[in-house]
């Protein structure tokens, strides 16, 4: 099985900043959780030892302790995978984000009527994780359901949620990318500034090619009660002239279903 190179500690921008209080074995647990995703569904024990910079026994302790708890499972190559317990736990954030039970039905009806593929994603670390996917009837999934990652800095989402965040916050997340040099981050960096200057005149940017050749995306924030907390992203697949209408067409509508969610989500009790 191909396996990606060795990353840096994951742990770099969680949840916040780490503080006094955590409990350390807990977070290293959590740390390994965090290394799986739909890309690379397995991964060793030396995989899992080497990213998080663990010693051998520590991993084997908390391995064995997540497995235990069906948190992990170990397949026949000795590889180890997410396993139930996570399912379980990623069904109940679902259905109780109340992001989710608000935007999905109008995500839904705009993948259908533009033929689109309509995404709501989140940041997690440094990546943009799908937090809800509607893809329109007859069309492939493209592996995009909710549980996706997409990299903060190549992406139209993160892109759109880098941009709309405050000066301090942005400075760290660039900062944190340029530090564990994540994604060939000073190769991107043209496309970010060029990214959020499209954000500042049309309030959305355009990315080709984010997931196969022919596909073309673009990605607006979307506000929690004037926080920029999402990304809202439509993805196209089909020939050049897919952009064009992405851009001309779709992207206003783009903006009108942001803001429409947006609105909703100040309606609801706090």
């Amino acid at each position: 099985m191909r396996r990606r190179t060795v990353e840096p500690n994951p742990s770099v921008l969680g949840p916040e900043a780490a503080s006094g209080g955590q409990v350390s074995s807990l977070q290293r647990g959590l740390d390994i959780l965090h290394l799986f995703d739909g890309r690379e569904p397995l991964l060793t024990h030396a995989e899992i030892s080497a990213r998080l910079n663990l010693p051998r026994a520590t991993a084997s302790k908390l391995i064995a302790t997540l497995v235990a708890l069906n948190f992990l499972r170990q397949d026949s190559s000795g590889a180890y995978g997410p396993d139930v317990a996570c399912l379980a736990l990623g069904r109940a954030v679902k259905r109780g984000l109340p992001i989710v039970q608000t935007a999905s039905p109008r995500m839904m009806r705009f993948a259908e009527e533009f033929r689109v593929h309509v995404s709501l994603m989140v940041r997690e670390r440094l990546q943009m994780l799908v937090i809800e996917h509607a893809v329109p009837s007859g069309l492939s999934h493209l592996g995009l359901a909710a549980g996706a990652l997409a990299p903060i800095a190549r992406s139209a989402s993160g892109r759109a949620y880098l941009w709309a965040q405050k000066p301090a916050l942005q400075a760290e997340l660039f900062d944190a990318l340029k530090d564990i040099g994540a994604e060939g981050t000073h190769r991107f960096m043209p496309g970010v500034y060029a990214a959020f200057q499209e954000l500042e005149e049309r309030g959305f940017c355009y990315m080709a090619s984010p997931v196969t050749r022919h596909s073309h995306s673009i990605a607006t924030p979307l506000y929690d009660r004037a926080e920029p907390t999402y990304a809202l992203a439509a993805m196209s697949l089909g020939e050049d002239d897919s952009e064009q209408g992405l851009i001309d067409e779709i992207g206003p509508h783009l903006l009108r279903l942001s803001t429409e969610i947006s609105h909703e989500l100040e309606r609801l009790p706090v």
